[in-house]
């Protein structure tokens, strides 16, 4: 393999991920200050591990005090007889010689620790080991040793789940395949490097798989699929860049697009994102990159037809090449410079120039800018009518394009059997890890099927305690409807016997009256009136009771509390029945107290006070007491008081008395009538005013009724 056709792929390498520690010394310095903190707050094995990790963050600014570091915490971790500590020490300084350029040094570092973490097996630690000798040897050139070194490094990353080394592997085997020409498995690796990033979280791995991606679809001439994975790259190292502040990937990433569209021929587009490489590349002050940047908007000048312009983007170009020694870049820079001289009908200097880049090309085994190169010279013989020479170009061309789609090009037959050797045996390691993981979902779909049976037992258990519930539930309502249909049957019983008799006598009586009127004296007519009079008025107390009992039932009473004054409340509901109480010569006792004020509905409260004491009234002999009175319960609730000396009420009807399905039918002193229809609305409204009742009576001994209302 030419050794000359990697330093391009090293170099890159080198500025995404080797420059990026100088600009990212802040977020370093913030880490080195966690660690020193994590160092002083730790003790043991813990204290070492930080002193590794610490050791590693300051190499980049400071080798020689790292490499103290790591030779003290290796004694430190000889002395904890830690087998992965000490090999991780080693590993530690390995990696502090390479930072050195002490090659041999490092090898022999990471030897012993590669055989430590073998005999410990140390999976882990073994991947990181094998990857960094690859990388050694591939920064040899020497491909073969280096794939074998990261093959191995994949096997010991699976067994330790090292996703991040995975990638790193993966993506090292898919460069050189790329390299070499074997686009093919270069995808293959480079897509399974971006899925083990991916894993591990590492985004600007994943960054890098993207890139190299591009870079292959650009090569394979697919220019759309190229530029999804340059923007997929550019998207993630833009976000890297606003957290660490390294520019550096998203750089490359611009050029890559800025070449797409130079290919394509957008130009303006093409020229604005080699404009931002170059802004980045003068912010970081890197030769490589602004040589680079100089050298493409070169060529966008050229296409443009601004020769001028590009002869001073490509001299200054090949001026900082020549600086940096990158010597792979100068054969494209002269070919532009040749094709700008003839572009301004200057054809001896540009054949010159043209000449100059095709020798250098030559030299470094550049075989497809041989290529672009001569098929730039056909172009320019035809132009000037020289058919021999340009017919001679037109068959290097063909020469080249064979050797280019041999895939042969940069790697000899042997080295190639090797690489496929190396290819093959990943290859049935991936199978077997395939089986593996097809052995795993088996495995997880047995499980899935266990879960989901649970879960539907439990599902089966759960409708099944649900149902049992709507079943409690729907029987409560059955039974609260057999209570409204019982309320329904005495509420027409009512009005079938205790409103139709009595309407009904009335009836009768007037027509007996009517027939007999001329037979009766006036002072018989009168007693007979006065009769009428009390029946008639019976019969419109429980009409109204009737009708407001049967309102509040359906909800038709508006419920509407206000402030209200007690004393105010009480005067205005008895003043219908004075006249009752007066007939029988019941004396009425006020003992109220004027402050109380409640929080009622004013027309619930006369009902009920009205209700009771036509109660007190009607169950009180003639001559009787009736007296009222009103307090201060507590804080919250008023109490009216109610008492009366009349028949009383038996011990076994009071748990009765609010139960319309047993509304006692006791007449009163007088015989007036009575359904006990008034008690249960009473108790309606009380209710929905948030108050309480209670009754205590004695027969012979009369009766008390108390209820509360609230204050507030």
């Amino acid at each position: 393999m030419n050794i000359k056709i990697i330093i391009p792929f090293l170099l890159l390498m080198t500025i995404v991920f080797t420059n990026s520690a100088h600009s990212q010394a802040k977020f370093s310095n913030t880490l080195t200050d966690s660690l020193l903190r994590e160092i002083n707050n730790k003790k043991g094995p813990d204290k070492i591990s930080a002193q590794m990790e610490l050791a590693l963050q300051i190499m980049g600014n400071d080798k020689a005090e790292a490499q103290r570091l790591a030779n003290s915490v290796l004694v430190a971790a000889k002395a904890t007889h830690d087998k992965n500590l000490e090999t991780r020490a080693y590993y530690v300084l390995g990696r502090i010689s390479e930072a050195l350029d002490n090659k041999g040094i490092s090898v022999a570092y990471y030897d012993t620790a590669l055989t430590i973490s073998e005999t410990s097996g140390d999976n882990w630690n073994k991947g990181e080991i094998l990857y960094r000798k690859g990388t050694i040897k591939h920064n040899l050139r020497d491909e073969i040793n280096a794939l074998e070194y990261f093959n191995a490094s994949l096997q010991a990353s699976r067994l330790s789940n090292n996703f991040k080394i995975m990638g790193s592997s993966y993506s090292m085997m898919g460069s050189i395949f790329r390299v070499n020409g074997l686009y093919d498995r270069a995808i293959e690796y480079i897509v399974n490097s971006k899925l083990n990033y991916e894993k591990a979280g590492f985004s600007e791995g994943n960054a890098w798989s993207a890139y190299l991606l591009g870079r292959i679809y650009a090569d394979l001439k697919l220019p759309q699929k190229a530029m999804e994975y340059f923007q997929e790259a550019l998207d993630i190292y833009i976000k890297q860049a606003s957290f660490d502040g390294n520019q550096d990937g998203v750089a490359i990433c611009y050029e890559q697009i800025g070449l797409l569209n130079l290919e394509s021929g957008s130009l303006e587009e093409a020229h604005k994102y080699i404009d931002n490489t170059l802004k980045i590349y003068t912010a970081s002050k890197s030769k490589y990159g602004l040589s680079n940047s100089h050298k493409n908007l070169g060529l966008i000048e050229y296409s443009m037809g601004n020769y001028d312009q590009a002869e001073k983007y490509l001299n200054e170009a090949l001026k900082v090449k020549n600086e940096v020694g990158d010597l792979l870049s100068l054969p494209t820079i002269y070919q532009y410079l040749g094709l700008c001289s003839i572009g301004k009908g200057q054809i001896k200097a540009g054949f010159t120039n043209l000449q100059k880049g095709l020798d250098l090309a030559i030299s470094n085994n550049q075989k497809k800018i041989q290529l672009n190169i001569y098929s730039s010279l056909t172009k320019v013989y035809l132009s000037i009518n020289d058919l021999q020479n340009a017919f001679n170009c037109q068959k290097k061309q063909i020469e080249i394009q064979d050797l280019l789609l041999s895939g042969a090009v940069n790697i000899k037959i042997e080295q190639l059997q090797a690489i496929y050797e190396i290819d093959k045996q990943n290859g049935q390691i991936i199978e077997l890890e395939k089986q593996n993981e097809i052995n795993s979902l088996i495995i997880k779909q047995h499980r899935i099927s266990q879960l989901l049976m649970i879960l539907g037992i439990f599902i089966a258990l759960l409708i099944s305690v649900s149902t049992y519930w709507f079943y409690n539930k729907i029987r409560q309502k059955n039974l609260e409807l057999k209570e409204i249909n019982a309320a329904k049957d005495k509420f027409f019983a009512i009005i079938a016997h205790d409103l139709r008799g009595p309407t009904g006598g009335l009836a009768t009586f007037l027509e007996y009256i009517n027939d007999t009127f001329n037979e009766h004296s006036p002072s018989e007519l009168k007693k007979i009136l006065l009769t009428l009079y009390k029946s008639a008025e019976n019969v419109s107390g429980l009409l109204e009771n009737l009708l407001i009992w049967a309102q509040s039932q359906l909800n038709k009473i508006e419920f509407s509390p206000a402030k209200l004054k007690l004393t105010d409340v009480i005067h205005n509901s008895i003043k219908g029945l004075k006249q009752s109480a007066d007939n029988k010569e019941i004396d009425i006792q006020f003992k109220l107290n004027d402050q109380i004020f409640v929080l009622a509905d004013p027309n619930m409260v006369q009902t009920i006070v009205r209700n009771l004491l036509s109660n007190a009234i009607k169950f009180t002999p003639r001559g009787g007491l009736v007296i009222i009175k009103t307090n201060v319960q507590d804080m919250n609730n008023a109490s009216v008081r109610i008492i009366d000396n009349g028949v009383g009420i038996e011990k076994s009807s009071l748990s009765k008395i609010f139960d319309i399905n047993n509304t006692l039918h006791t007449t009163g002193t007088e015989n007036e009538m009575s359904t006990g229809l008034g008690l249960i609305l009473v108790k309606d409204f009380i209710e929905k005013n948030k108050g309480t009742i209670a009754i205590e009576s004695e027969p012979g001994k009369g009766t008390v009724v108390s209820f509360t209302l609230p204050t507030t």
